[in-house]
């Protein structure tokens, strides 16, 4: 029987560590079927405040089910809101990320909690 792997490492910042403090935005999509407490862009987020003001860092997260046509019209229409109201924000970084889950046998990605499609699909849906 194999012994698990043990994996060690620390996190330490250095006395010529330097951090970038420039205005940041923080995209979080997730499906809608998954936890986002305790994701890696959430806990990105709550580190990255020690580090820059607050009123310079934002962080959107958007909960996708593309499920069906009226779904897939409302996360547009979401998203189309979010970048408005986002727009007068002067942020120099933007980090997105996706959070998402594929078909165990196929490697399809999930576009609602219950249905997945190819990339193929996806890329051909989309207008251009």
């Amino acid at each position: 029987m194999d012994s698990p792997m043990k994996i060690q490492g620390q996190f330490q910042m250095t006395s010529q560590s330097q951090v970038n403090t420039d205005a940041l935005l923080v995209f979080h999509f997730i499906l809608q079927s998954l936890e986002a407490t305790g994701s890696p862009p959430r806990l990105l987020y709550q580190f990255i405040q020690s580090f820059i003001c607050p009123s310079e860092i934002i962080y959107e997260e958007i909960v996708f089910n593309m499920e069906t046509y009226d779904k897939v019209i409302s996360h547009g229409c979401a998203v189309n809101d979010m970048v408005k109201q986002l727009s007068s924000h002067e942020a120099q970084h933007v980090v997105i990320f996706i959070t998402n889950h594929c078909d165990e046998d196929r490697g399809d990605l999930f576009v609602s909690p219950g249905s997945c499609i190819t990339m193929t699909e996806v890329s051909e849906s989309l207008p251009l």
